[in-house]
């Protein structure tokens, strides 16, 4: 009997054809006409990474985004009507139907099933259409990667869900823990068994983006760290800590993975256009005075990323706004000289000042460490305010890379003058003269882009970095090799021996703004992340629509996130209309059904609109 295959699925397998006049009915197939071929194959696996991107037309829904904001390193930040981001930033919801979620929910199952169908397909195809059974194994393995990270990202957000292993249609309730991690673990330690070892970093064309059996070593690396210390367990079903070892040593030594020569080269705000590098001249910006150069996307760093095209306009492909919502602010909503070379956006996610001088008066780390003005972007008067002003004085001596930039006061809520810069618009000029700034530096740099702050953002967003690999194997050997070669790296003297501070100061630094923080908290204090949270992020200097508010950062009266964090253990609230469409065999996430009132709304800030004028700053 054979099997109807619908295009609704498999859309991007099937988005053109070689011949215009090709009668082959594409709109719907089935299994006597595919898959016969290594091109349908290929074709079935690309469809797969082509979910990837979705999630960051709506990053509130992604958990870089996500784990950014409710980690202690930044504030919900941006205006008023800015309440997803604020309510994430205090694990709440800002949406009646929790729906700040929703797509991610739909798009990890549409990965998840994609993947399923490959698993099940490519095995049927004879061994002899495809240019060898190496590269067979290689797409079948990139399937059960990629079935394993969506779960992994499902687990990150909803702790438990319906397990699906096969294309067969089911209404199933939540699976427990363990058979949630069961299943990665499972599909893992097949990706790394079957994909071959030749396939490592590579930026050959039809690779970049691509998994390999390396990735799959660094992810059950992170799995087995999250699941051991949030679970307290001794092991991930099975899988001991040697074994974890022994893998993210093959990643260390065989992969072709390494680290950039400069850490800030790895993100986007060095390009050569904002810079002028690219117009043989010097536009005076941090990137030019320190002379650094974009490795572009996909580099050797980059073990695991979500990796966006750099053609077609946005109507035809995926692109990454995490850069959008993080942009600066001004009165125009235009990228502007003052603010060069950054653009605009929301201002979520503004930084907590508390965790840049925590870095900046740590005796290990302090302003020599290239990270720290190479993550942090400051801005109008932060060198008053933190040198000696009402902020504190940790940046005495230091200056603002952007004094002119004020930004928009009248609609800025939990403004700290502090930016990140890893995930941040960068803007660029259209020539030497400078004569027009482009809204995104992508426009002059791809091909095929807009013109615009938010479609033309196609930056990777990095999941796994090798310097991530050379840290767990540190906190998993307790040893200090892998610190002390980011360290040197920085500008900073390596440490010599390993104690557990200093591996969580330099995975703090390190790992600034990447989504990764959350998580380490959560697995080291798995009951008091919360609390932990809170006491580094409350009274912080912060500003409400100009004015400094007194007291600084604070948590809503009555309702504070250590009590939240109990509750929910920091997952997410299923969406109500996947609840819904089950007929209630789903049920909610622990923490957020009835009888809890985590929802935020516009005016759930506890700070009051008007100040006096003293506090004008």
């Amino acid at each position: 009997m054979k099997k109807i295959i619908y295009a609704a699925v498999l859309a991007l397998a099937f988005s053109s054809c070689d011949d215009a006049l090709d009668t082959t009915n594409y709109s719907k197939y089935d299994t006597s006409t595919f898959p016969t071929s290594q091109k349908d194959a290929e074709q079935i696996v690309t469809s797969i990474y082509n979910r990837l991107g979705e999630v960051y037309k709506a990053p509130e829904g992604a958990t870089i985004f996500i784990h950014d904001l409710a980690g202690d390193e930044m504030f919900g930040g941006g205006s008023t009507s800015n309440s997803g981001a604020q309510g994430l930033d205090r694990l709440m919801y800002s949406s009646t139907d929790n729906s700040t979620v929703q797509g991610t929910w739909k798009t990890m199952y549409e990965i998840v099933f994609r993947a399923n169908y490959a698993i099940e397909q490519i095995p049927l195809i004879a061994d002899e259409a495809f240019q060898s059974a190496e590269w067979k194994n290689y797409l079948l393995g990139q399937a059960y990667f990629m079935r394993a990270w969506a779960c992994w990202e499902m687990a990150n957000l909803y702790e438990t869900f319906p397990v699906l292993t096969s294309t067969e249609v089911a209404n199933i309730p939540r699976s427990d823990v363990e058979t949630v991690y069961t299943s990665i673990k499972d599909d893992l330690l097949k990706a790394i068994e079957i994909m071959p070892a030749r396939y490592g970093y590579s930026r050959e064309d039809g690779m970049a983006g691509r998994a390999t059996r390396y990735a799959a070593e660094a992810l059950l690396g992170r799995v087995w760290l999250f699941y051991t210390g949030f679970y307290e367990q001794p092991d991930l079903m099975g899988v001991t800590r040697q074994q974890v070892v022994d893998m993210l040593k093959d990643c260390r030594d065989n992969s072709g993975f390494g680290l950039e020569d400069d850490p800030r080269e790895i993100w986007p705000y060095t390009n050569e256009y904002s810079s002028g590098a690219a117009y043989n001249t010097d536009f005076n910006t941090y990137v030019s005075r320190n002379g650094l150069r974009w490795v572009g996307n996909h580099s050797k760093e980059t073990v695991w990323a979500c990796h966006f095209t750099l053609m077609f306009g946005h109507s035809n492909t995926n692109y990454n706004r995490m850069g959008e919502y993080f942009g600066l602010r001004n009165p125009k909503s235009a990228p502007n000289a003052e603010g060069y070379p950054y653009g605009i956006g929301y201002t979520n996610g503004t930084v907590n000042p508390k965790m840049v001088e925590d870095w900046a008066t740590d005796p290990d780390y302090g302003f020599d460490d290239k990270r720290l003005w190479g993550s942090v972007l400051s801005v109008d008067n932060a060198a008053e305010i933190y040198g000696g002003g009402s902020g504190g004085n940790w940046m005495a001596g230091q200056s603002t890379e952007l004094p002119q930039h004020t930004g928009n006061d009248p609609k800025e809520v939990e403004k700290t003058l502090l930016h990140n810069k890893k995930y941040i618009v960068s803007t660029c000029y259209s020539n030497s003269d400078a004569t027009t700034i482009y809204k995104n530096f992508f426009y002059a740099y791809g091909g095929g882009l807009e013109n615009s702050n938010q479609y033309d953002n196609r930056n990777d967003a990095i999941y796994i970095r090798y310097a991530d690999v050379l840290l767990m194997l540190d906190e998993l050997e307790q040893t200090s090799t892998g610190m002390d070669r980011l360290r040197v790296r920085a500008g900073l003297k390596p440490y010599g021996s390993y104690t557990f501070e200093r591996l969580q100061k330099e995975r703090r630094y390190e790992f600034a703004f990447e989504g990764i923080r959350f998580n380490d908290l959560r697995r080291w204090y798995p009951r008091t992340a919360g609390t932990v949270i809170s006491d580094n992020q409350r009274g912080a200097y912060i500003q409400y629509m100009g004015s400094r508010v007194p007291g600084g950062y604070a948590e809503i009266a009555g309702n504070g996130l250590q009590k939240r964090y109990e509750e929910t253990r920091g997952f997410m609230p299923v969406p109500s209309k996947q609840i819904i469409l089950t007929e209630q065999v789903l049920t909610q996430t622990p923490g957020w059904g009835d009888g809890f009132n985590w929802q935020f709304s516009n005016g759930s800030l506890p700070y009051p609109v008007q100040y006096d004028e003293s506090l004008k700053e």
